[in-house]
């Protein structure tokens, strides 16, 4: 394979006369095939100005080496680690976090010059070095065209799966009326009344072959950035950058250079593209998981999402370096690229399957939806999530904390068969895989109709209630996930002066007054009444908080209609209904 090739730069240091490796990808810096009197003899430069803009709604690997330029066999170097890029190819690397999230990028391009050597082969002289003796090149660099990219990539917040589209859509649209800023002259862009609203909660990153004073975060950053781009290339592009180089093999030089023997079809590399395409996937699942604000709350849950992101990341690593490792040896002949086939086919075979970690999402997001769904029902209540046993006992035996009710998730784990069989597979991929890897679905309680419904019951009784004596300053509303088989699902926990009375509380009704013995026991319902300064006679002295009433000599008070006259008495703001008992000092 003795042919020329053509490629983008990827913000790598290109000059004319480099050589560089295209088993590899590598370039070799610091010497040049040819001497500099001859550079100077044959390089010709000429003006090649254009601009361009570029909307890009698709988030995958695909679209991504499209609008880069990036042919297969460079796009699956890419991938495999072999391609180290700066600059605005940065942008390659930035992959949206979770799979519920609309990203649009808008790509401005301009280019500047186009500077080539036109010496023909065997018409110079080359300087011979090690380099070259000892054919650690392929291809030297003929040609280059500078220039400059720019990408704006907006994020939305997440979003349910139902309105992606939708959001998508009105993305495009408001991001593709910024470049016709220059166009009609005008210094913002006129967005619909909608379209302001979608902007102002969409995120900015730049990835640009610019040097900014500032980076954009918003869309607003974003237009302003985008009508200086075009003075940021310096007069007559003097901060151009490499953005396109033409290479030909360096046999055409040196008669000894090593040659390019094949490089990788577009079947294979299509292959590759899919595979890292469907970790990436599963990597924003993962991710999503992570960032869920309940989630982060419960650690045995937390933990067990957070150590699979750990053990997938690495695997995407191993998957990364056997690429880089076959590449070179593929287009060098020592190895045929059907051994590509090879890392499709291991890892169907392995824990890390597309089918097996789907699975295990899987049940992670019906965990955590079930979870969720509890706590929805929890969560106009003033109930605090503690993180552990040992937080848990902080709260219950805390001074003012008569009584503590906590809403405990029972039935999740802190271990997990599957994890463990991922960590022993990046230790020893060849062994044997025993038994299923993945839990059956029947097995697990949140696939359970009857424990979900029991849950939700629970969750319903402990808002109620906690609704019923939201202002009592004695009683704790608590919620954590505490492993306990005795109870599926969940359960109750009633404290007592910090000292557990039960771990599956029901909630009684108020009992009869002429059988309560214990003081402690009305505690459950003791609540804060907050007197009406309006209403207090001109003899009631109140507490600055308005908590306490005294009598004494006579106020200033403010006239007002409310306020009481003759008799000594205060309104509390409160209102009061049904049975109640009061507790009074004197």
């Amino acid at each position: 394979m003795s042919s020329d090739l053509v490629m983008p730069a990827l913000g790598r240091p290109f000059t004319l006369g480099m050589l560089y490796d295209a088993r590899k990808e590598k370039l070799i810096p610091g010497f040049s095939l040819f001497g500099d009197e001859t550079l100077q003899q044959y390089e010709s430069s000429k003006s090649q100005r254009s601009s361009a803009f570029e909307i890009v709604a698709s988030d995958s690997i695909e679209s991504k080496s499209s609008v880069m330029d990036i042919e297969a066999s460079l796009g699956v170097s890419f991938l495999g680690g072999l391609v180290e890029v700066a600059g605005s190819a940065k942008y390659l690397n930035d992959s949206k976090k979770y799979q519920n999230q609309s990203r649009v990028t808008l790509k401005y391009n301009a280019t500047t010059t186009y500077q080539q050597f036109t010496a023909p082969p065997g018409t110079v002289k080359v300087q011979q070095t090690a380099i070259t003796e000892k054919r650690l090149a392929t291809h030297v660099v003929t040609g280059i065209l500078y220039g400059a990219n720019a990408f704006f990539v907006f994020d939305s917040d997440k979003v349910e799966d139902s309105n992606l589209q939708d959001i998508q859509g009105k993305m495009e649209a408001a991001i593709r009326k910024i470049p016709t800023i220059s166009i009609e002259g005008s210094g913002s862009v006129q967005l619909t009344d909608e379209e302001k609203s979608l902007a102002s909660n969409l995120s900015c990153k730049f990835h640009g072959d610019f040097i900014l004073e500032a980076l954009p975060t918003t869309f607003q950053d974003a237009v302003k950035t985008y009508q200086k781009l075009p003075e940021l290339l310096g007069e007559e592009g003097t901060d151009a950058v490499p953005m396109k180089v033409w290479l030909v093999p360096l046999k055409k030089f040196y008669s000894q250079a090593d040659l390019l023997v094949r490089d990788i079809s577009a079947g294979r590399v299509k292959k590759i593209h899919s595979i890292v395409e469907e970790l990436f996937v599963l990597r924003r699942r993962c991710n999503e998981a992570l960032d869920d604000k309940l989630v982060q709350q419960l650690p045995l849950i937390y933990d067990r999402v957070n150590y699979f992101q750990q053990l997938f990341q690495d695997y995407i690593h191993t998957v990364q370096q056997t690429i880089a490792t076959k590449l070179p040896l593929i287009r060098e002949g020592t190895e045929d690229e059907s051994s590509l086939e090879k890392i499709a086919k291991d890892r169907a075979k392995s824990p890390f399957s597309n089918e097996k970690v789907s699975m295990w999402l899987d049940a992670i997001e019906r965990e955590i939806g079930v979870l969720k769904t509890c706590a929805r029902v929890m969560e106009k209540t003033q109930t605090k999530f503690v993180s552990n046993q040992t937080e848990l006992d902080r709260e219950v035996l805390a001074e003012n904390a008569k009584h503590a009710l906590c809403f405990v998730f029972t039935s999740m784990e802190s271990s997990d068969p599957y994890l463990r069989v991922l960590s022993e597979y990046l230790e020893s991929p060849t062994a044997e895989i025993s038994g299923n890897v993945v839990p059956s679905t029947t097995d697990m309680w949140y696939y359970s109709n009857g424990v979900i419904l029991k849950m939700k019951q629970k969750a319903q009784a402990f808002t109620d209630f906690a609704d019923t004596v939201k202002n009592r300053r004695y009683v704790r509303f608590l919620a954590a996930a505490i492993t306990n088989g005795k109870y599926q699902g969940a359960s109750i926990y009633y404290y007592k002066e910090g000292s557990l009375e039960t771990q599956d509380y029901t909630f009684p009704s108020l009992a009869p007054l002429e059988t309560i013995k214990d003081r402690s026991d009305l505690l459950w319902y003791a609540c804060d009444l907050t007197f009406d300064p309006n209403t207090a006679q001109e003899n009631v002295v109140l507490s600055d908080d308005n908590k306490f009433a005294l009598t004494g000599r006579s106020q200033n008070y403010s006239n007002h209609p409310e306020r009481f006259t003759g008799i000594r008495q205060v309104m509390c703001k409160e209102g009061l209904t049904g049975r109640h008992y009061w507790e009074v000092e004197w």
